[in-house]
């Protein structure tokens, strides 16, 4: 449901951002948390911040209050 439909465009932007935008970030910091440690492959790490990662997500996603 799209608030005003003269802007379906404009909106439908945003929401393409805010799907492919992970998607080109995730192998930027991804090394990062894989080096975390020895042997070079700390998976657990990269779980724990995906996990801490998606709570915040839909914390964040608790303070909409309503569709226009």
């Amino acid at each position: 449901m799209l608030p005003n439909p003269e802007e379906s465009a404009k909106d439908m932007g945003v929401l393409n951002i805010g799907n492919a935008l992970p998607q080109s970030l995730v192998p930027i910091v991804a090394p990062a948390f894989l080096a975390i440690g020895t042997g070079g492959g700390n998976y657990s790490a990269l779980f724990l911040f995906g996990a801490i990662a998606a709570v915040l997500g839909a914390l964040a996603v608790q303070f909409i209050r309503s569709v226009k």
